[in-house]
C-alpha cells in the first residue's frame, strides 16, 4: 500500500490544507473520530430499542460506548490546530496572515456544498408537505440550529458540530486579521504574549461560561442552547490553537520517549474522562473539555515528534482514506441508518451480539456512501476554492485572452 496520504493531493495554495500536508498522519485521527461517532450512533440505536441491553451504567461496555461522543472534541481540537497555525506563524513572524476572504471562501468550499446537499435532501425527504418544518430548515441553512433546543439535533443530528465549526471559522477570520495587525506593532516577545493571552482568554472564558451556567444559573443537562453553542466549545478550539502556538514557536521537539509518554498521558486523560463521566449538567461543564485536553496531548505527540510508528500508521491507508471521506461519513451515516431502519432493512438488535450485527451492516454501507459522496459532491465542491487567490482576490480566468 502507498504511504502517501490523501491529504497530499490537496493544492498547497490553501494555507490550512498546506499545513495538513506537513502533518499528514493527522488525517488518520480524523478517520478514527468519524468511525467512532458512527459506532456511537449505532449504540444509541440499540440502546433506544432495548435500554440496558448493552450493559448497566457501571459496566465497561456502557462506559466505553457512552463516552464515544467525546470524539467530537478531537475534531474541534484538530480543526483549530490546522487552521490557526498559519495565523500563529504569521503573528510570531510579524508578517501578514492568510487573507480572511480567501480563508472563508476556501472553508466554505470545503464545508458548504456537501452540507447543503445533505440538509436539503434529508429535510425534503422528511417534509413532503409544504411548508413543512421550515424553522428547522432555516436554522440549519444558517448554521444556527445549535441555539434551538427543538431543532439542534433535527434533520441530521451530527450536523450541529458543523454549525459550531462554521461559527468558529467566522471568528477565526476576524481574530486572525486582528492578531496579525496588532502583532506587527509589537516586539517578538510581545507577539508571543499576545498569542498566549488570546488563547488563554478563550479557554478560561469558555470554561467559566459553562461552570457558571451549571453552578450559578442551574442550567439543565438538556438545555442544548447552552452546551452545544460556540461559547461552550471555545475551550476545545482554544486547546488546538494553543498547540498551534507551540508548533509555531518552533523550539519544542519531543524525543522518542517523550512522544510515547505524552501520547499515553493523553490517552489516560481520555480514558479517565470516560470512566468518571457522571450524568447531568455537570457532564457538559467538564467532560468534553477534559477529553479535548487528552486529544490535544495525543496530537502534540504526533506533531512535535519525528514520525514515530503511531503517526506513520495513521498516515497509511486505509486510515488515511477513511480520513479523506470522514466528512461525508460523519454527515451521511445517521440518515442512512434511520432510512434503513424505517424500511425494515435493519434487524432488531438487542445486546452485544445484535450490536455487532448492526455494526457489520451499517459501517461498510456508510463508508461506501461516504466514498461516493466524496467523489460526487466534495471533490467538485473543493474546486470552488479556485475562485480566489491566496490574497483573496477573485481570479480572472480570461485575463490575457
Amino acid at each position: 500500500m502507498s504511504d502517501v496520504t490523501p491529504a497530499r493531493t490537496v493544492p498547497a495554495d490553501d494555507p490550512a490544507r498546506a499545513v495538513g500536508r506537513r502533518f499528514a498522519g493527522l488525517e488518520g485521527y480524523r478517520g478514527l473520530a468519524a468511525l467512532a461517532i458512527v459506532v456511537y450512533h449505532v449504540y444509541q440505536h440499540v440502546e433506544a430499542a432495548d435500554p440496558g441491553s448493552l450493559g448497566a451504567q457501571d459496566s465497561a461496555s456502557y462506559t466505553a460506548l457512552h463516552g464515544l461522543d467525546g470524539l467530537v472534541s478531537l475534531f474541534f481540537v484538530l480543526s483549530a490546530f490546522l487552521l490557526f497555525l498559519p495565523y500563529a506563524r504569521a503573528v510570531l513572524g510579524g508578517g501578514d496572515g492568510p487573507s480572511g476572504r480567501a480563508f472563508l471562501v476556501r472553508r466554505a468550499a470545503r464545508i458548504v456544498p456537501l452540507y447543503l446537499v445533505a440538509i436539503l435532501v434529508v429535510w425534503s425527504a422528511r417534509n413532503s408537505d409544504i411548508p413543512g418544518a421550515w424553522q428547522d430548515l432555516l436554522l440549519h441553512l444558517t448554521f444556527t440550529q445549535v441555539y434551538s433546543n427543538d431543532y439542534v439535533f433535527a434533520t441530521i443530528g451530527p450536523a450541529w458540530s458543523l454549525a459550531v465549526e462554521v461559527q468558529f471559522y467566522l471568528l477565526l477570520a476576524l481574530l486572525g486579521a486582528g492578531l496579525t495587525a496588532w502583532g506587527r506593532r509589537l516586539s517578538a516577545r510581545g507577539r508571543l504574549v499576545l498569542l498566549v493571552s488570546t488563547v488563554s482568554v478563550m479557554f478560561v472564558g469558555s470554561l467559566a461560561y459553562k461552570l457558571s451556567s451549571w453552578l450559578v444559573t442551574g442550567v439543565y443537562g438538556d438545555d442544548w442552547r447552552v452546551w452545544f453553542g460556540l461559547p461552550a466549545k471555545l475551550d476545545e478550539f482554544a486547546l488546538g490553537m494553543g498547540l498551534a502556538v507551540v508548533v509555531a514557536i518552533g523550539r519544542v521537539r519531543l524525543g522518542r520517549a517523550a512522544v510515547e509518554v505524552t501520547r499515553l498521558v493523553g490517552l489516560g486523560i481520555v480514558v479517565a474522562a470516560f470512566i468518571l463521566r457522571p450524568d447531568g449538567a455537570g457532564t457538559h461543564a467538564w467532560f468534553h473539555t477534559v477529553t479535548a485536553v487528552g486529544f490535544a496531548a495525543m496530537l502534540a505527540a504526533s506533531v512535535l515528534g519525528r514520525g514515530d510508528w503511531w503517526t506513520t500508521t495513521l498516515g497509511r491507508q486505509p486510515l488515511a482514506l477513511l480520513g479523506l471521506v470522514s466528512y461525508s461519513l460523519y454527515l451521511w451515516h445517521e440518515p442512512l441508518m434511520l432510512l434503513l431502519n424505517s424500511r425494515g432493512l435493519l434487524p432488531t438488535a438487542t445486546g452485544l451480539p445484535g450490536f455487532a450485527v448492526l455494526l457489520a451492516i451499517v459501517v461498510p454501507l456508510a463508508v461506501l456512501v461516504a466514498w461516493v459522496s466524496y467523489q460526487v459532491i466534495e471533490r467538485p465542491g473543493n474546486a470552488l476554492r479556485g475562485l480566489v487567490d491566496r490574497q483573496g482576490r477573485s481570479r480572472d480566468y480570461y485575463d490575457g485572452s
